[in-house]
């Protein structure tokens, strides 16, 4: 039983990797979101209120041109904000993370009912199992939103400094 012991540890200190990384990717993408949309909602601010100004006083100096460059900008911030689907993408790793700290805590109730003596061993092996095709199922899913590299190194760092618990016994195979 101590490697199928040893196995559910290794899906919980995956799940909590994983929860970490869709969590930080979606922090990093709500950023991006915010970088983009919030420049572009006082451009489209600025250009109605300078092209409003412009139509009514008739300048003929340079500063009938600020209108246009703001509103290629705008365009082109808004044309970003489509592409990217920043909304789909943070909603994404926040379902993926959340599903993965779900499967993190399922295995943590499981390894919990064993070491009380209320699971039987043919129930600890089907729980795996059960856990296993679960994760399984979550990979698949995140295949679509692949969390970066700083993400993951900002989960590492993060687990390391405290905000997750595990023993270094959990990660030896």
């Amino acid at each position: 039983m101590d490697e199928t012991i040893k196995k559910l540890k290794r899906v919980r200190v995956d799940s909590l990797y994983g929860k970490k990384k869709h969590f930080n990717a979606a922090e990093r993408i709500q950023k991006y979101h915010y970088w983009i949309g919030i420049p572009m909602i006082i451009i489209n601010i600025l250009t109605g209120s300078i092209l409003f100004y412009v139509l009514t006083d008739k300048v003929d100096s340079w500063l009938k041109y600020v209108p246009l460059v703001l509103s290629l900008i705008a365009a082109i911030l808004s044309g970003f904000q489509t592409f990217f689907k920043f909304q789909k993408k943070i909603e994404a790793h926040n379902r993926i993370g959340n599903r993965y700290l779900e499967t993190m805590k399922k295995a943590e109730r499981v390894l919990a009912y064993y070491a009380d003596d209320q699971l039987k061993k043919r129930e600890l092996i089907s729980c795996l199992e059960e856990i296993s095709l679960e994760m399984v199922e979550i990979n698949k899913e995140a295949e679509g939103y692949p969390p970066s590299k700083s993400d993951y190194e900002l989960a590492k760092r993060g687990i390391e400094a405290g905000e997750e618990t595990y023993k270094t016994t959990e990660l030896d195979d």
